[in-house]
């Protein structure tokens, strides 16, 4: 296999880094999510939880995301192109889709996409969370699981090789699992073999993600090749997002256009809207952190989509970009931000 240092692997092949452009680091274009489904516990609710999404009953899905059968399934490839051209329009070249083997990956429809719509596509690969995971996990190495996912990035999917550019993203909960320390582990050996980007959703806790990046530094991870996902929902506190920040990883703030704060995943935590997401990477910038940025929506879900009332995979490009434009952020800090950020993080080393 070439070398791939500087490059960024694509499910077309390779690429220069710097041929990325404009990037959202964390979407999903296909994904059955089904493992995130919560049936509602209220009788006058439990059929909404298996109706399609509709004009009716969005409102409810918005705020209950996770308790819509439907809504938990982006699996219509003609959506999945449409969807994503809006995104091409405004500018954006390249998509990160970490969508794993737990998550109905589809490398082939990726691909298509791609051809269709000439942005580049970056593939995940590796285990989500443990309920995600195949019911045999208890007894699969840590060697086993590296094996497979250096495989997957080094020799690829199917006819003709479909390969991985990132690794992740890796689930875990909180508290998280053994067979989830275990994939973390296989992932930070894959890390090291390939010089692939490693992404990690951690479990929603303010500690998850230190106790997750320790834990991966103790097995030597590339902290500076880690991403760390979903900040927006898992840290509120000043301090623990500058002593994350302190460590090197990018934070990945990836939940934009969701302007609730009603998190149903954990009702505890007040999700920001978008002002609170540009509040804390300005208060991130300031500090120094700039080139540490990452940001997108992890459109996961149909409430998400234009079709079904969404704000889109082009959000970002339209709507926040021009906001913090006017919060100060300079053209060339914004190229970091879209550009140069996410170049860093998905080429190899």
């Amino acid at each position: 296999m070439p070398s791939l240092t500087g490059k960024a692997q694509t499910v077309l092949g390779a690429i220069a880094g710097d041929a990325m452009g404009v990037t959202l680091p964390h979407e999903h274009l296909f994904i059955d999510f089904k493992v995130m489904f919560v049936e509602p516990t209220e009788g006058s609710e439990k059929g909404l939880a298996y109706q399609p999404v509709t004009l009716e009953n969005l409102g409810w899905v918005r705020h209950n995301f996770n308790s819509n059968l439907d809504n938990l399934r982006l699996l219509d490839e003609q959506t999945a192109e449409d969807e994503i051209r809006l995104f091409a329009r405004a500018g954006g070249q390249t998509v990160v889709d970490p969508t794993n083997w737990s998550l109905a990956r589809d490398p082939l429809a990726l691909a298509r996409i791609a051809r269709a719509t000439g942005l580049n596509i970056i593939m995940g690969c590796g285990y989500y969370v443990s309920a995600a995971h195949p019911a045999d996990m208890d007894h699969r190495t840590v060697d086993r699981i590296a094996r497979d996912i250096v495989a997957d990035v080094t020799v690829g999917v199917g006819d003709p090789g479909i390969r991985a550019g990132v690794i992740g993203e890796i689930g875990c909960t909180w508290p998280w699992t053994d067979n989830e320390k275990k994939v973390v582990r296989a992932g930070v050996i894959a890390q090291r073999e390939t010089g692939a980007p490693l992404m990690i959703h951690p479990g929603r806790s303010e500690r998850a993600p230190m106790e997750i990046i320790e834990f991966a530094r103790r097995e030597g991870a590339d902290l500076r090749r880690t991403i760390m996902c979903h900040i927006d929902r898992t840290i509120a506190d000043e301090q623990h997002l500058f002593d994350l920040a302190a460590t090197g990883i990018y934070l990945e703030y990836d939940l934009f256009g969701l302007e609730t704060s009603w998190y149903p995943y954990n009702p505890a935590f007040d999700m920001p809207n978008d002002a609170g997401r540009m509040a804390q990477i300005l208060k991130l910038i300031g500090r120094g952190h700039l080139d540490q940025v990452l940001m997108s929506h992890d459109i996961a879900y149909k409430c998400n989509l234009v079709k079904y009332g969404g704000f889109g995979y082009h959000h970002l490009l339209t709507r926040v970009v021009p906001r913090l434009r006017r919060k100060g952020v300079d053209e060339a800090d914004m190229r970091r931000l879209l550009v140069e950020n996410p170049q860093r993080a998905f080429s190899f080393v």
